[in-house]
């Protein structure tokens, strides 16, 4: 019956190409079979040789996009919520953003291209900005255009701990939601954070009916440690 209910989830690492560590921690991960997605940084860092080795995994390789902002915090392991949001209303709001995001987004698609040489089979986006409704919005437009069928969201709601980022960006999905069943594309039932979930084995017992996807962050040691020894 477990085993059986694992089924039900889409394990997603995020990150690839944000650093060494992030790199080497998901790999081993997909060379374990224990992920099934990866989130690829377009403009991370890649040693020689780690894309390929990726994608001989088989793992489903998804763009996360990225705020020009966010790549100067990409040292920070884990980040303040609420730091996180006044950070991304003050740059939000200090120009108008829609038409850069798209462009930059865009050229994150064909650097994509270029280095997996094919488009994205998902999208989702580093701190799930892609969530905020403007944004959301060019991320569809964007996956129309380049015939990309998966967007991270929860179709039927989150999972997990309702600590201030799971309400938040619960918020900002009811917001989407007409937007994303307009747009057809897929995307997993349910959605999860690893970090909002705090008891993993209560949590195993009581996966739903439809997929879950749980996003979780392996060059963080306890986030490695759980998806190796649960999943």
């Amino acid at each position: 019956m477990f085993h059986d209910k694992h089924k039900n989830l889409i394990i997603t690492a995020d990150d690839f190409g944000k650093s060494e560590l992030a790199n080497l921690s998901i790999l081993k991960l997909a060379k374990l079979g224990k992920i099934d997605r990866v989130s690829v940084m377009t403009d991370g860092i890649f040693a020689p040789g780690e894309i390929e080795e990726l994608a001989a995994t088989g793992v489903k390789l998804d763009i996360h996009f990225e705020l020009a902002w966010q790549k100067k915090r990409r040292s920070k392991v884990k980040d303040n919520t609420a730091r996180q949001g006044i950070v991304f209303l003050a740059n939000h709001f200090r120009a108008s953003q829609r038409k850069k995001i798209f462009e930059d987004w865009k050229k994150q698609i064909e650097n994509f291209r270029e280095i997996i040489g094919r488009n994205p089979d998902g999208i989702n986006s580093h701190e799930y900005v892609h969530l905020f409704p403007p944004y959301f919005r060019i991320a569809l437009g964007l996956a129309t255009e380049f015939n990309i069928p998966y967007i991270r969201f929860g179709a039927r709601g989150f999972r997990g701990k309702r600590n201030l980022a799971h309400l938040v960006l619960n918020n900002l999905r009811c917001w989407d939601k007409k937007y994303f069943l307009a747009s057809k594309l897929e995307s997993s039932d349910f959605f999860a954070s690893l970090d909002w979930i705090e008891d993993i084995n209560k949590f195993q017992k009581n996966i739903p009916e439809g997929k879950t996807e749980i996003a979780c962050h392996p060059e963080r040691e306890d986030e490695f440690e759980i998806i190796e020894k649960y999943f």
